[in-house]
C-alpha cells in the first residue's frame, strides 16, 4: 500500500468519524415554553385619569416575544385591543367621552402560546370626563344660613368672601329637593348681595331628615333616585342663576354602604354641573382627625370630580373633659396633614374650615354654644381663644373660640399648604374691625 493510499484512508476515517460524532451527540433545541403572566406597573391600580390618552405599562417577561393587551369598560369584560406588542408599554385611547372605569391586563406570548389566568391579576383605572370651570385663586368661603337676617351682615363682609354658600336646601323623604321653610333671607336676595360684591353663590344642600343622613341615604341608594334628584338640583341652579352647588351630607359612612352611594352621587352630580364648564361643585367634609367609617367614606376617587372641599376642622369638643378647645391650631394642622399628605387631596382643592362660634368643654353643649360676636359682647377679647361667659343656665363658664390671632395663623397655614378658608358662618362673625373674615383676608392679602 502506497503512502498516498494510506493518507487517503486516514482522511476518510477522519471524515466518517466526524460525521458520526456530530450525528450522535447534537440534538435539536427544545421548543419554547409558555411564558408567565406580566406584572402590571402603570397606571396605578384604582387610579383616576382625566386624560383620554392612557399609557399602560408592565414588566418584561422572560421568553415572551410579544404581548396581547386586554382592556374593557366595566361591566364589559376586557378584550384584545392590541396584539403582539413588542414593547412593555401601550398607549390606550379612551374611546368614549363618558366617565367610566376600565379593567386591563396583559398576556405575554411566544411560539408556544400564552399563559392562562392573567385576568386574575387585572387592574382598573377610571377615566373622569371633567369640564370644570376654572379655579379662582385662594378661596374665602362664607356660609349664610337662610334663617339669618341679611341686613345684619354689611356689604363689606360679602366682599371679603369669594364664595357664599346659601344654607340650606334639603332632601325630603321623597328624595327630592326642598327649599328651607319661612326663610328670613331668600336665596335671590343673598345671590344679589353676593354678586354685587363680586362673590360666587353656591346652593348648599344638606339632609332634611334631622338625623343627618336618612333622606340622603334613601335618595342616593338607586340610580333612579340620584337621577331624579340631580335633575331637580340642576333646574334650581339654572332657575336661580347660581354658580354651583355645595354638598353637605353629614355624614356618609362605610358602615351602611353610603360611602358607595355618596361616591356615585358626587360623580353623577359633577358630570351634570361640569357638562358645560360653568357650574362649580364643592363638598363639606369631615375634619378627618378620627379613623373610622365616616372618614373612610370620603373616597379618594371623588377628588377629581369636586372643585374644592370645605374641611370642617371644628366641633372637636368633649362634654366630660374640661379645658379642651374644639378648634385650635393643632386641629387645623392635623386635618390638613391627613387630607393633603395621607390622602393626597390636591392642595388646590383643600379649604380649611373656621368656626365663628365658641364651645365649652366638660359641660353640656345645649344652650352653651355662643356666636363669636356674642362672646365679644360678653367681654371676650378678639385676640384671645377663650373667655368667661354666661349662657344656657350656666354662669361664668369658659368658652373656647377662634380669635383674630388664631384665624390669622390658620389663614396663613391654609395659604402655605392648601388653598383657602371657610367660615361657618357669616352672620356669627363680628361686623366691625374685630371680624374674623377681615383677619383672614388681611393675612393673605385679599382686597375688600
Amino acid at each position: 500500500m502506497t503512502r498516498k493510499t494510506i493518507y487517503f484512508l486516514l482522511l476518510l476515517i477522519l471524515v466518517i468519524n466526524s460525521c458520526s460524532k456530530k450525528g450522535g451527540t447534537d440534538t435539536p433545541p427544545p421548543p419554547p415554553s409558555v411564558p408567565g403572566c406580566a406584572t402590571l406597573s402603570a397606571p396605578a391600580h384604582n387610579s383616576i385619569t382625566t386624560s383620554t390618552s392612557v399609557m399602560l405599562s408592565w414588566s418584561a417577561v422572560s421568553g415572551a416575544t410579544g404581548y396581547d393587551v386586554y382592556v374593557g369598560a366595566s361591566p364589559t369584560a376586557p378584550s384584545v385591543v392590541a396584539a403582539n406588542v413588542t414593547t412593555t408599554t401601550y398607549t390606550y385611547v379612551v374611546p368614549s367621552s363618558t366617565s367610566a372605569t376600565y379593567t386591563w391586563y396583559v398576556v405575554p406570548k411566544n411560539a408556544a402560546g400564552g399563559p392562562t389566568g392573567c385576568a386574575a391579576g387585572a387592574w382598573t383605572f377610571s377615566y373622569a370626563n371633567i369640564f370644570a370651570p376654572a379655579p379662582f385663586g385662594y378661596y374665602v368661603v362664607g356660609y349664610f344660613p337662610s334663617y339669618r337676617s341679611l341686613t345684619d351682615v354689611p356689604d363689606i363682609k360679602f366682599r371679603m368672601t369669594s364664595v357664599v354658600v346659601y344654607a340650606f336646601y334639603g332632601v325630603n323623604a321623597s328624595g327630592t329637593l326642598s327649599a328651607p321653610s319661612s326663610p328670613a333671607a331668600t336665596l335671590a336676595a343673598v345671590r344679589d348681595k353676593a354678586r354685587a360684591n363680586n362673590a360666587k353663590v353656591l346652593l348648599g344642600i344638606n339632609d332634611g331628615s334631622g338625623d343627618g343622613k336618612t333622606n340622603f341615604k334613601n335618595m342616593a341608594a338607586t340610580a333612579t333616585g340620584r337621577t331624579n334628584f340631580i335633575k331637580e338640583v340642576m333646574n334650581q341652579v339654572r332657575a336661580s342663576n347660581l354658580d354651583g352647588v355645595d354638598m353637605d351630607w353629614e355624614f356618609p359612612t362605610t358602615s351602611d354602604g353610603t360611602d358607595l352611594t355618596f361616591t356615585n352621587l358626587i360623580k353623577e352630580l359633577s358630570d351634570s354641573l361640569h357638562r358645560d364648564g360653568r357650574y362649580y361643585l364643592s363638598c363639606a367634609i369631615t375634619a378627618g382627625k378620627y379613623a373610622g367609617g365616616i372618614r373612610d367614606a370620603i373616597r379618594s376617587e371623588i377628588f377629581p370630580y369636586v372643585d374644592f372641599f370645605n374641611i370642617m376642622a371644628y366641633d372637636d369638643f368633649n362634654t366630660s373633659v374640661p379645658y379642651r378647645h374644639h378648634s385650635d391650631y393643632a386641629l387645623a394642622q392635623t386635618c390638613l396633614n391627613y387630607w393633603l399628605t395621607t390622602r393626597s387631596m390636591p392642595a388646590a382643592k383643600a379649604v380649611l374650615g373656621l368656626p365663628a362660634y365658641g364651645r365649652p368643654s366638660g359641660i353640656t353643649q345645649t344652650g352653651t354654644v355662643l356666636t363669636y360676636k356674642t362672646i365679644l359682647a360678653q367681654g371676650g377679647n378678639p385676640l384671645y381663644d377663650s373667655a368667661t361667659v354666661t349662657a344656657g343656665g350656666f354662669t361664668n363658664y369658659t368658652i373656647y373660640y377662634n380669635g383674630q390671632y388664631t384665624v390669622k395663623r390658620k389663614a396663613k397655614l391654609a395659604k402655605d399648604i392648601a388653598n383657602g378658608v371657610m367660615l361657618w358662618e357669616k352672620w356669627q362673625d363680628a361686623a366691625d374691625g374685630n371680624s374674623l373674615l377681615k383677619a383672614a383676608c388681611d393675612t393673605v392679602g385679599r382686597a375688600y
